[in-house]
């Protein structure tokens, strides 16, 4: 293709963003302008066509471009944005390179999993997006939530801010991510040989929680990243039972967002709750987080797929999160000592809107765009009581600051920089040491 040819699927791949597809995604702060949009144009662009979407050979996602999303949809300015990306992600990226063969209909297959042929898979879903024909395979799903969900999180971007490119991105990561870890969703979802029948009666995912809280075959030993597969493996079928009476019957808007409403609750809790301890420090649990991350896509990929297609996403998603909170330790959630914690984080003295920038804030901390917009966006509150009868101790104490909370406390463990505080980066990659801890003061 020649470079205008190309310079032109790149317009088209990379628009400029629209609205969100679902009332359910989250919202935008209103001062984006064409200076802002034409520096996230330029710095997608240049990332589609020079990067690989690992940016090591052990499979690290290049995160880029979710960063120059986020910023600008949260109000940043040009130079800050093109800082973002020039200043802290090419540095470490890995050049894109050719794969040895096209992707065709008849190969597509043959290459599954091979990070090689990122870029092949990359041009194969360049035609399938910009025609929207896409056809679902059932390892395909798999690959979809696989290491730590990211291509829920790079094709989530794409479908909600209407971005052909991202969404080509997304399913040629997919393309090459293993299935051997979350082969069981094909097995849940897929086929009925050997798993119990789905029951018809409805469970709340609080439920199957408090469930497997109490199951002895599960382990309160804190596994690593590379020990997902294996829980997989050893404990995978005990996984199914209960992933099995999740039940997710959509036959309607209202039913969609019943049940992705206890997805989210589930994601938020499993970090939130489970990074915390009333004797140390806040661990941000890098793992867990990615299930919240995560969750914040399902609406905008939900609004272009099939409802058979958004119960298998929703179900697989469910999979995935209680997996990973079943390697970190499986944390109980103690709702009336997290939320009644006197140790409750409090903003920064400087935050507002003349904060003092600490010196790592980008583009550079005397720069007049170094403040970056930060608004909390808004919340869909559920008072206390509503989740009374799900059988997980100590629900009914649930309420809508437990967002709050949690976004407070990850902040204050990351560090504050546009308030003047140093960027810590520290998220939390070791044990939940104290998880078999907790569980017993629960009981």
């Amino acid at each position: 293709m020649s470079s205008p040819e190309y310079a032109s699927l790149l317009d088209a791949l990379f628009p400029t963003p629209s609205l969100p597809p679902s009332v359910l995604a989250p919202r935008r702060f209103p001062n984006i302008g064409p200076e802002p949009t034409a520096s996230l144009l330029k710095t997608l662009k240049h990332n589609h066509k020079q990067s690989h979407v690992f940016f090591n050979s052990y499979s690290f996602h290049n995160h880029a471009a979710h960063h120059l999303i986020c910023i600008w949809a949260l109000g940043a300015s040009g130079p800050l944005i093109e800082s973002a990306y020039y200043d802290t992600h090419l540095d470490h990226m890995r050049d894109a390179f050719k794969s040895p063969v096209e992707i065709t209909e008849e190969n597509f297959n043959e290459y599954l999993g091979d990070e090689n042929y990122y870029s092949a898979y990359l041009i194969y879903f360049h035609d399938g997006v910009m025609k929207k024909s896409i056809s679902e395979q059932a390892e395909m799903l798999n690959r979809f939530v696989e290491i730590l969900i990211h291509p829920i999180i790079h094709t989530g971007y794409g479908a909600e801010f209407g971005l052909p490119g991202m969404l080509a991105e997304g399913l040629a990561q997919t393309s090459v991510h293993p299935a051997g870890a979350t082969v069981l969703a094909s097995r849940l979802l897929f086929k009925s040989e050997g798993r119990p029948a789905v029951p018809q009666k409805q469970t709340h995912a609080f439920t199957i929680l408090a469930q497997m809280l109490q199951d002895p075959r599960f382990s309160d030993k804190i596994l690593d990243k590379h020990e997902y597969a294996e829980m997989l493996e050893s404990r995978g079928n005990i996984i199914n039972e209960y992933a099995a009476h999740w039940v997710v019957e959509i036959n309607s808007p209202k039913d969609l967002e019943y049940y992705m409403e206890q997805l989210i609750w589930v994601s938020v809790m499993i970090y939130g709750i489970g990074s915390w301890s009333e004797t140390k420090p806040y661990a941000a649990d890098f793992f867990t987080a990615h299930a919240v991350t995560s969750a914040l896509f399902l609406p905008s990929i939900c609004a272009h797929i099939s409802p058979r297609s958004q119960s298998l996403l929703l179900r697989a998603h469910f999979l995935a999160i209680i997996t990973w909170w079943l390697v970190r330790g499986r944390p109980a959630f103690p709702v009336i000592r997290f939320l009644s914690s006197p140790t409750a984080p409090t903003l920064p003295k400087s935050v507002g809107p003349q904060p003092t920038p600490a010196p790592e804030a980008l583009p550079a901390p005397d720069s007049e765009f170094a403040i970056t917009p930060n608004p909390w966006l808004p919340l869909l509150h559920r008072t206390k009581g509503y989740f009374v009868g799900t059988g997980l101790p100590e629900a009914e104490e649930l309420d809508g600051s437990l967002f709050i909370r949690v976004a407070l406390l990850t902040a204050d463990t990351l560090g504050w920089v546009r308030e003047g505080e140093p960027n810590s980066g520290v998220w939390n990659y070791q044990e939940f040491e104290r998880a078999a801890i907790e569980r017993d003061a629960m009981e």
